[in-house]
């Protein structure tokens, strides 16, 4: 997909501000901008950045022919003034060259005799100024501490340009992290208002229920008394298990009563309840498919999740 096709202007401020985007391109960025608040403030961010860069650039030395040119037409300017006849033409920029020659050669003799004096008079002695019109030594044109400004303006810009490479990505990072979310944020909404109608439908009383099985819980081993019913309900809820039991033994301690789900090795509990006079009761919601038979039986607590105690009742169903 080409940037035009793109539904997100936001992405483009990056390019936008380094000059990356061709006209129509700009003008639609420009006329985000004039409505997108969050891309204006971004916007005044990497301005303060981008800002920074032109400090970067290393100095260009000025080639030598310019300086020969300038100094030309000064000594010619200055020879009208004085009434002195000018030279023009080829002629004229000879002399001009010849002069400017012997200007070196007796500025190096001076500088040779400055430097032997001061080696003489070593933290006494002051620089003479250098003559209008004659040329800077080297160490006056380029200071000892040139250098290492001009590495502190690059080491500064390419730290500038990575750090305005880092903000785009973690910016696009931020991008992805926030549709991120928001897409949870919506399947959150829908699972919200899946369980709404749930309980909604979980508050409303039974309607058109049918027993559509009952099976008689039988006694494990004999000598117990005990006896029960299990019956399957089919209501618009869904499809529940019934389970009702009397004259079961007295509990002691922490003791409780526990209704499993079989089906071969699979045993689920289905919930446990405390008799009243010897009888109790459950109510359970399951898929009948999953399971053949109900049992009870009597378990030392009531946390336990598999069989521990011993077998009261139990059916196939």
């Amino acid at each position: 997909m080409s940037r035009q096709e793109s539904p997100n202007m936001c992405e483009w401020l990056e390019l936008y501000m380094l000059g990356g985007l061709s006209q129509s391109e700009r003008e639609q960025m420009e006329e985000h901008l004039s409505h997108c608040e969050a891309c204006k403030k971004e916007r005044e961010e990497l301005k303060a950045v981008t800002d920074l860069l032109p400090y970067t650039a290393e100095p260009v030395a000025v080639p030598d022919g310019m300086k020969q040119r300038v100094l030309g037409r000064i000594l010619g300017s200055e020879a009208d003034h004085s009434g002195q006849p000018s030279l023009t033409g080829a002629s004229a920029l000879q002399e001009q060259i010849q002069e400017q020659k012997q200007a070196q050669k007796d500025y190096r003799v001076t500088d040779a005799s400055a430097a032997a004096e001061l080696q003489k008079h070593a933290g006494t002695a002051q620089p003479e100024p250098v003559p209008a019109g004659e040329h800077e030594p080297v160490s006056a044109r380029r200071p000892a501490g040139k250098r290492s400004r001009t590495f502190i303006r690059r080491a500064a810009g390419i730290g500038i340009a990575a750090a305005a490479v880092i903000l785009g990505w973690v910016n696009m990072q931020l991008r992805e992290d926030v549709r991120s979310l928001k897409g949870l944020n919506a399947s959150l909404q829908q699972s919200v208002s899946s369980l709404q109608g749930q309980l909604t439908l979980a508050g409303q009383p039974s309607q058109a229920s049918k027993a559509n099985k009952v099976v008689k819980l039988n006694p494990a081993v004999e000598g117990i008394v005990a006896q029960g019913l299990a019956t399957i309900v089919i209501d618009a809820k869904g499809t529940h298990l019934l389970v009702q039991a009397e004259n079961l033994p007295a509990l002691r301690d922490s003791q409780a009563f526990q209704v499993w789900l079989i089906k071969g090795e699979q045993k689920v509990n289905a919930g446990t309840f405390l008799p009243q006079g010897g009888s109790g009761a459950l109510y359970y919601t399951f898929e009948p498919q999953d399971y053949d038979t109900v049992a009870i039986t009597l378990e030392p607590d009531a946390g336990g999740t598999q069989p521990r105690g011993s077998l009261v009742l139990a059916a196939k169903i």
